[in-house]
C-alpha cells in the first residue's frame, strides 16, 4: 500500500513540476533567479513574507499535500508579481482583512483568531514557505529541488477555491486543474501584468 501511495505521489509531481534545468540542477536555480518572487533583494521583508506565506499555507491548505500547499503559495506569489495586487507577501495575504469575509483569503477576515493551534503543523508551514521564498542567496540545503522552480498545471494560477464552494468568479476565469480539495484557475487581466 505503502509504494502504491509513493508511486501516485511521485506521478503527481511529475505532471505538476515537469522536468526543468533547475530540478535537474539546484546550481543553475541559483544562477537563474533572483528569488522564487524576483523581487530584488532590497525590497525583500524576509521574516514577514515568511510569516505571511506560512499563515497562509496554514490556513488555506494545512489538510493538502505538498503539492496542494506549494499550489496555494504558488497563487499567492503570482499575485505579489502582478501589478493588478499588492506587491508583497503580506500585502497580497491580509488585503481587505478589514471587510469580514469579503477578502482574498477566507482565514484572513473570517473573525476567527489567525494563532496556529497545530504547532507541528505551523513548523512544517514556516519550513515550506521559507523554501518557496528562498533565492539564489540561500544554501543548496535549505533550497529543496522540488522548489526551485514552482511550475507545472499552477504556474499561472492567480486564483483558487476550495471543492465545496463555487464562487460566482469560477465563471470568469479559466479553469487550470485540481489539486486535493482545490480547484485552480488563472486570470487574463491579473497574469498580463506579471
Amino acid at each position: 500500500m505503502r509504494n502504491r501511495k509513493t508511486l501516485a505521489l511521485a506521478a503527481l509531481a511529475a505532471m505538476l513540476f515537469p522536468f526543468s534545468p533547475a530540478a535537474a540542477n539546484p546550481a543553475y536555480h541559483a544562477r537563474a533567479a533572483v528569488s522564487a518572487l524576483d523581487i530584488p533583494i532590497a525590497k525583500r521583508r524576509p521574516t514577514a513574507d515568511r510569516t505571511c506565506l506560512a499563515q497562509a499555507i496554514y490556513h488555506e491548505a494545512r489538510g493538502e499535500s505538498v503539492a496542494g500547499q506549494i499550489a496555494v503559495a504558488q497563487v499567492i506569489i503570482n499575485r505579489v508579481k502582478s501589478r493588478a495586487y499588492p506587491d508583497t507577501v503580506c500585502g497580497v495575504v491580509y488585503q481587505n482583512r478589514h471587510r469580514r469575509n469579503a477578502c482574498q483569503f477566507s482565514f484572513a477576515c473570517d473573525g476567527i483568531s489567525d494563532r496556529p493551534r497545530e504547532s507541528a503543523t505551523y513548523a512544517q508551514s514556516k519550513q515550506l514557505a521559507g523554501e518557496i521564498l528562498c533565492g539564489s542567496d540561500c544554501t543548496a540545503t535549505r533550497k529543496l529541488v522540488r522548489l526551485a522552480t514552482l511550475t507545472g498545471a499552477v504556474a499561472r494560477a492567480t486564483h483558487y477555491h476550495a471543492t465545496s464552494v463555487m464562487p460566482s468568479w469560477g465563471a470568469r476565469k479559466t479553469r487550470l486543474t485540481r489539486i486535493g480539495r482545490h480547484i485552480f484557475y488563472t486570470s487574463r487581466r491579473v497574469t498580463r501584468t506579471m
